[in-house]
């Protein structure tokens, strides 16, 4: 009975469960408040909606890999360890308080990496490499990147969808990455042009390869690097089941419900495709027999005894976490007293509804302003004014005005030069500028706009509180500096 107990300790000892309990405590001490504005909070626009579900996958695969990462040997955390726990730690103080969501996510992944090599080495990174890689598709992609990589893939998704309809008959044009059926005009916008599809379906083209294990390497290689293409065509139903609804039904339904189903519908059939190709591979790619076992000696059998990591280290590194976790809290940016008195004043009050020969045009709000879209939908300011003046001539001018109580590094407007990019324009002449206005010379930047029938030459300029501020790089430094003073400015 004695013999019996004594075996069963070893194998399961209460010292790893602590350990690894006071670990994840505190390591979700400093997760969930970034996870949580991520999806729910402040950064949810940015989210794409498939976070939770990558994330409940990294779980279980931890889960189904924990038997084995337990089994490894614990050890006194080398000293690279350390340094590498505390620069994840410093990047994610760094991000939590300057508001760079994606080195804050990143951050966290480092340090989830940190902890395990201080505990279990390379032989524990080696046993859960795939999860660590799964678990980078959770980060958000940065904006400009979406737009730069989107840019091509909207105009092949549309050219495509409109070839194909327009083969079977129906009255189908395309512009740029505008597409015309009957009366209705439709955008091919980021969301359909597939880059954040791929970026999933990628991760799911890896862990489809990772679970069915096929032993052939290329096999697993080439699976996931089609689920890119199949992305594509995903891609292109998606938008042609779009365009049909639209015309058949009307504008409302085919951006209501509808909209959000041709994403499931999307997802069914790109999974459906891979499934599709991997039985293609399996043809010319297959499986070969299982190797036979090799029965274990007598004295690979010998169970060794268990090993773990120093309690001490352990609560080290808990307290480490929770000093960073509480000072990211305690650092956190604030609005300026001033900038909270400014965001009461109503912008309308501010702007005159005519100067001179000009005056409103009531025609105004049929208009199309891109530079804004995507600023409404990333929750990036507290007022937005949009006007548009029109002379006896005809002649018109467009005025957008922005403002946000908080101008961090990470939460900050959209530049028109991008977001008229995402409307769909070409843009052109990007240079620097300077304007007159009662006296005083203002830094701006102008450029020209165009899409089809209508070209758009605009000029903008930005303030960081009460400063004018042209230059990118001088721009970044100073909310920088802003944001290390605890204190950032509105703008």
């Amino acid at each position: 009975m004695t013999d019996r107990a004594e075996a069963h300790n070893t194998h399961m000892p209460m010292g790893p469960r602590a350990f690894w309990a006071v670990l994840g405590a505190t390591w979700l001490a400093l997760a969930a408040p970034s996870l949580w504005d991520f999806m729910f909070g402040q950064w949810s626009a940015y989210s794409q909606g498939h976070e939770l579900l990558l994330l409940s996958v990294v779980v279980w695969l931890m889960w189904r890999q924990w038997p084995a990462l337990s089994a490894l040997p614990g050890r006194e955390p080398a000293w690279w360890a350390w340094l590498a726990l505390l620069i994840g730690l410093s990047g994610y103080a760094f991000g939590r308080t300057q508001e760079f969501i994606r080195i804050e996510m990143l951050s966290l992944w480092w340090v989830g990496v940190s902890v395990l090599l201080a505990c279990k080495g390379w032989a524990g990174l080696r046993q859960t490499w795939f999860i660590w890689l799964f678990a980078l598709f959770i980060i958000p992609i940065p904006f400009s990147v979406v737009l730069m990589l989107t840019s091509p893939l909207k105009e092949a998704v549309s050219a495509l969808a409109t070839l194909i309809l327009g083969a079977v008959g129906y009255p189908v044009g395309r512009s740029g990455v505008v597409i015309t059926a009957g009366q209705y005009q439709l955008l091919v916008a980021e969301a359909c042009a597939g880059l954040h599809s791929m970026f999933i379906l990628e991760a799911m083209g890896l862990l489809y390869s990772y679970l069915v294990n096929h032993r052939s390497w290329l096999r697993n290689a080439l699976l996931a690097t089609f689920a890119v293409p199949v992305s594509f065509l995903a891609n292109v139903i998606r938008v042609m089941i779009l365009v049909l609804v639209t015309y058949h039904f009307g504008d409302a339904v085919g951006q209501g419900f509808v909209h959000n189903f041709a994403g499931v519908v999307l997802f069914a059939v790109a999974l459906a495709l891979i499934g599709v190709v991997d039985a293609l591979l399996g043809f010319f790619l297959p499986d070969g027999p299982l190797e036979p076992e090799i029965a274990p000696s007598d004295a690979s059998t010998a169970t060794p005894k268990a090993t773990v990591t120093p309690m001490r280290s352990a609560w080290v590194m808990a307290m480490l976490m929770l000093l960073t976790a509480a000072s990211s809290y305690a650092f956190l940016p604030k609005p300026q007293p001033e900038a909270q008195a400014r965001a009461n004043t109503p912008l309308e009050q501010l702007f005159p509804s005519e100067f001179g020969p000009w005056r409103l045009d009531p025609a105004a709000a049929a208009l199309i302003r891109p530079a804004f879209e995507r600023a409404r939908q990333f929750q990036m300011y507290d007022q937005v004014l949009e006007r548009t003046y029109m002379d006896e001539a005809g002649h018109r001018i467009m005025l957008s005005v922005a403002y946000g109580r908080q101008q961090s590094v990470g939460l900050q407007m959209h530049r028109p030069e991008v977001c008229y990019r995402a409307g769909g324009f070409t843009v052109s002449h990007i240079e620097p500028g300077e304007l007159q206005i009662l006296g005083r010379a203002i830094p701006v930047t102008r450029l020209f706009a165009s899409l089809d029938g209508r070209p758009e030459p605009i000029t903008y300029w930005r303030l960081l509180g009460n400063e004018v501020i042209a230059d990118e790089a001088r721009f970044k430094l100073r909310q920088l500096s802003a944001g290390g003073s605890g204190g950032i400015p509105d703008g």
